[in-house]
């Protein structure tokens, strides 16, 4: 099935024009990983025919969400410290606005899409994990 969002989609939205710093490529894999996301909550009423605008803007910010991800991995890998004596050097929250951006973008896009799913993705906030004896007690 075809996507919804196109690279042009994208790129509008989130104003990016540096075809070398976010290269298609890159928009493309984020925009196929968005649709797969998508597709498994879509309702199948409306995985036929022209898809409505809502529907459109969804994916596409879906698919801003999986680019900022991927410029955030980016960065954090290729992000350098430098340690002088007792200085240290970084090179700022750029991983951490990345990051704070794509999960903005996310709730964005699924309060988008809300209408259009069958079902909404889990969200978990916490995990539980069993109960361990704290100092020494045993039950």
């Amino acid at each position: 099935m075809a996507t919804f969002a196109t690279e042009s989609d994208v790129r509008l939205k989130f104003q990016l024009n540096d075809a070398v710093l976010v290269t298609s490529d890159v928009i493309e894999l984020s925009i196929g990983d968005a649709h797969q996301e998508l597709l498994r909550f879509l309702d199948e009423a409306y995985a036929v025919g022209e898809p409505p605008y809502a529907l459109v803007l969804g994916e596409t910010l879906l698919a801003g969400t999986h680019l900022f991800r991927s410029l955030a991995a980016k960065e954090a890998f290729e992000q350098k410290h430098v340690r002088v004596g007792g200085q240290q050097l970084q090179e700022g929250a750029r991983f951490a606005s990345l990051n704070a951006v794509a999960a903005l973008t996310e709730d964005e896009a699924w309060r988008v899409l809300a209408p259009y799913l069958a079902a909404f993705p889990p969200r978990s906030v916490a995990a539980v994990t069993a109960s361990t004896p704290v100092l020494g007690t045993e039950e």
